[in-house]
């Protein structure tokens, strides 16, 4: 269903209103609105005063698609609520909404705002247009039309906003890559205006690099988040323009984002010259996600960034797991073996004298030991008779980044490159 939500001020007067090229005249916005409009309800939004004094305007064209809604004169708070759920209600889910803000009170174009929010988001509305008939950029002397101005543009910035403050706060970037998509021009305009093409490939190579970063950051991948941090600043530096022209909202956004992931960007982290830099861009990966509670992948990337300090520092192979980072791995859990009371036997890793000659050996012992834990109890979902609780493995993550910091200070060649 198509519905127009009016609301009616106290005083009618004959106005003509100019929209799209042609000229409708009306006493109230509503009565030229529907001239230009298709629809299937009208409901006219009116206090007791307005419904005595300009309603009838309406009534007498004897449309049975218009209907009064009674509302409070909005003196108070609670009056206000009364009337967010009083139109709210009138509107059922997925049906299609035409918002008038010409009349009425004047803070009813910030209530209006919300009510689209709101209806967006609960009931799967969609907003097709907010008109506001302005009547003071018009003259009613000489005959200047009033213009009418569509402000539902500006609906899609709580979306821009929305999405954007999710992919900064917790790496999901999906609803923002969505919106950007849905500003790709399609069909009909490729093909008849070539200059539009260049924008679709910018905006969604912009959407592609938004999508890539949040898929590595949620699924534990460092080495892809850097490159594709790096990417990212690249390609929206490149794809300004294109916003400007199609998605305005985002290009008052996208330096947000930009600093937000620019700090993980390292064009080659896997160059051994880039190592140190990429382990402490790891370091600071950890930080992030603990700081959004996304223990799971702190815990995950923590364990691996341990081994990956010591394959560094004992001159093994980075990316080899087999020929190199197994041993590295054997040495510490050797090492820890020994420190029980009652070892078990072990296998001896290459790597194991390397270790021991460490003076942060019993240091990395007890928390490796932590991580071992933490990582059991994460990795077996609290499917045993003493699971930690979700609180608790958050606490003991959050109390073991300062450990991490400590030994990459100790045991990393120290940053070259400037935050």
């Amino acid at each position: 269903m198509r519905q127009i939500i009016t609301f009616l001020g106290l005083y009618p007067r004959e106005t003509t209103y100019s929209f799209e090229g042609k000229t409708y005249k009306g006493e109230v916005f509503a009565e030229a609105i529907r001239q230009f409009c298709n629809y299937d309800s009208m409901l006219v939004c009116v206090t007791s005063e307005a419904k005595d004094k300009a309603f009838p305007v309406l009534a007498k064209l004897n449309d049975l698609r218009i209907k009064a809604v009674d509302i409070p004169n909005g003196e108070t708070t609670e009056q206000m609520w009364e009337t967010f759920k009083i139109i709210t209600d009138q509107v059922h889910d997925q049906d299609s909404v035409i918002f008038d803000i010409t009349h009425g009170l004047r803070s009813l174009p910030f209530l209006v705002f919300l009510f689209a929010a709101y209806l967006k988001a609960a009931k799967n509305v969609t907003i097709d247009a907010i008109y506001y008939g302005a009547l003071e950029l018009g003259n009613f002397k000489t005959g200047l039309p009033a213009p009418v101005i569509d402000l539902s543009e500006f609906i899609g910035m709580l979306d821009w906003l929305t999405a954007t403050e999710r992919f900064v706060e917790i790496g999901d970037g999906q609803a923002l890559a969505n919106l950007l998509k849905s500003a790709i021009p399609l069909g009909v305009e490729l093909r008849d205006n070539p200059a539009s093409r260049p924008l679709k490939h910018q905006l969604n190579k912009a959407a592609e690099a938004i999508e890539s970063v949040s898929l590595a950051l949620n699924v534990t991948r460092p080495i892809e988040t850097m490159q594709s941090a790096t990417q990212l600043e690249e390609t929206l530096k490149q794809a300004a323009p294109s916003f400007a022209q199609r998605a305005k909202p985002f290009s008052l956004l996208a330096e947000r984002i930009v600093k937000e992931y620019g700090q993980f960007a390292l064009e080659d982290p896997t160059d051994q010259e880039e190592l140190a830099e990429n382990l402490w861009l790891q370091l600071q990966m950890i930080e992030w996600y603990i700081q959004r509670d996304r223990i799971v992948q702190a815990v995950t990337l923590a364990r691996e960034w341990l081994i990956s300090v010591l394959v560094l520092r004992f001159g093994e192979l980075m990316f080899d797991s087999e020929k190199s980072r197994k041993y590295v791995e054997g040495a510490i859990n050797n090492a820890v073996e020994k420190s029980k009371q009652l070892p078990r036997s072990i296998t001896p890793s290459r790597c194991d004298e390397q270790f021991t000659a460490l003076s942060e050996a019993d240091e990395l012992i007890k928390i490796w030991s932590q991580m071992a834990q933490l990582r059991n109890d994460i990795a077996h979902v609290g499917m045993n008779l003493k699971p930690e609780t979700a609180a608790n493995l958050k606490k003991r993550t959050k109390l073991i980044y300062p450990q991490l910091q400590k030994l990459g200070q100790q045991l990393l060649p120290q940053r070259t490159t400037t935050e």
